[in-house]
């Protein structure tokens, strides 16, 4: 998991191989171009020389190939355009390479197709992506912090929720289905006990009459209740 998330359990930022792929794209599109271009620019664009029609071509070329790939400035990620253009002077270099390891004529042929075809697409995009970069980076407000994964998750989590409601709520609007029980108000809690005042918390309840009659009092009111009752018997 380390590939993938660093030490502050943030996903890491795939830039390089977003850049290695929008070197790949490049490198199609502007293949793409001189197949499609190549043909009516030699009928209509014509130099004193060879070498200068085959330099203009390739100029044009690598323009309308740097306006198209330009377009990945749209992205979210600013960086990806011109590390695009950095991983095609990487693929250059390959090309360079290998053409190197061939020997005589070859090598100095493959040099010079490399040199005419790929040389300007490299040299113009560079040119033009890395000063739009900065531009718009000196433009651009303060990045964002990146989220943690667990951030993400809840936050896909909470989008998925609020879709499924809006989905449901629509299907409830149209008869769908039935409408959800609404639920129902939770009970009141119960009150708290009334706090003792002072004095009966230093001297306990305020006692009641009886509570000042003696033993004698008492019995005496026992047997008049006993009395009355007899009499009423009768």
């Amino acid at each position: 998991m380390s590939l993938f998330i660093d030490k502050h359990n943030r996903r890491k930022s795939p830039l390089a191989l977003a850049a290695f792929g929008a070197a790949l794209l490049y490198f199609c599109v502007f293949g793409f171009l001189y197949a499609v271009l190549a043909e009516p620019l030699y009928g209509h664009v014509r130099l004193g020389s060879p070498a200068a029609t085959t330099a203009a071509h390739s100029v044009i070329i690598a323009l309308v190939g740097t306006a198209a790939c330009c377009l990945l400035f749209l992205l979210e990620d600013k960086r990806v355009a011109p590390l695009g253009f950095a991983g095609l002077t990487v693929v250059l270099g390959m090309f360079y390479a290998a053409a190197l390891m061939l020997e005589g004529e070859a090598r100095s042929l493959m040099i010079q197709l490399i040199t005419m075809y790929g040389l300007s697409p490299v040299l113009i995009g560079n040119a033009v992506a890395w000063p739009i970069y900065f531009k718009m980076k000196k433009a651009a407000p303060t990045p964002k912090r990146r989220k943690t994964v667990q951030q993400e998750l809840m936050e896909a989590a909470a989008r998925e929720a609020e879709k499924q409601e809006r989905k449901q709520a629509r299907q409830v609007k149209k008869g769908r289905i039935p409408a959800p029980p609404e639920a129902a108000e939770p009970d009141p809690p119960p009150k708290p006990p009334e706090s003792p005042s002072p004095e009966e918390a230093l001297f306990g309840p305020e006692p009641g009459p009886s509570a000042f009659r003696s033993e004698e009092e008492e019995a005496m009111l026992l047997y008049m209740d006993d009395d009355d009752d007899e009499t009423g018997d009768d």
